[in-house]
């Protein structure tokens, strides 16, 4: 492990992410079988996370404000240095490829409900536009919940955007 990994170790276990954030991790956008598409972070082949559209538009991730129990309501913010965005969701079951000793954190359409004749109107659409251009920003991104946070590096994938809003 590099020095600055070394450095890293106590700022992860205090804030209660262990090892699975020790290591660098990276970005990976796809389409799945199904033609649907995703955009994901991952460490150690462990899901940190994930925004992707299908019959859902889904934002996955790990939750930085320690352990919550199952479906218990949770809002975290995503933000980089001039925009933050807040999500409110609730906490699910650990799914198979989360990273261990990690609370799952989801949120399904952009906070709308499926009935809701607004789910994906034109105000739904400025919100997933302005939520994809803060994870197209080119900055790193801060996840925070209950004082606690992580950074995630900035996406590195050309084009992913575009794919992404084309299919969704």
């Amino acid at each position: 492990m590099s020095a600055k990994g070394l450095l890293l170790l106590p700022v992860a276990a205090w804030l209660g992410l262990g090892m699975a954030f020790a290591s660098a991790g990276a970005w990976k956008f796809e389409i799945t079988e199904r033609g649907h598409p995703e955009l994901k972070y991952s460490r150690n082949d462990k899901k940190v996370f994930y925004v992707g559209c299908g019959h859902a538009f889904g934002l996955h991730a790990v939750y930085p404000g320690g352990r919550r129990r199952e479906r218990a309501k949770a809002t975290i913010v995503i933000a980089n240095a001039k925009t933050r965005m807040a999500f409110a969701g609730n906490i699910e079951s650990p799914h198979e490829d989360d990273p261990p000793n990690t609370t799952h954190f989801v949120q399904w359409d952009l906070g709308f409900k499926r009935q809701d004749p607004a789910l994906y109107g034109k105000k739904w659409k400025r919100l997933e536009h302005r939520f994809l251009d803060l994870l197209d920003s080119r900055q790193r991104l801060t996840i925070s919940a209950a004082g606690r946070s992580y950074m995630l590096p900035a996406v590195n994938i050309p084009k992913w955007k575009k794919r992404f809003e084309e299919i969704c």
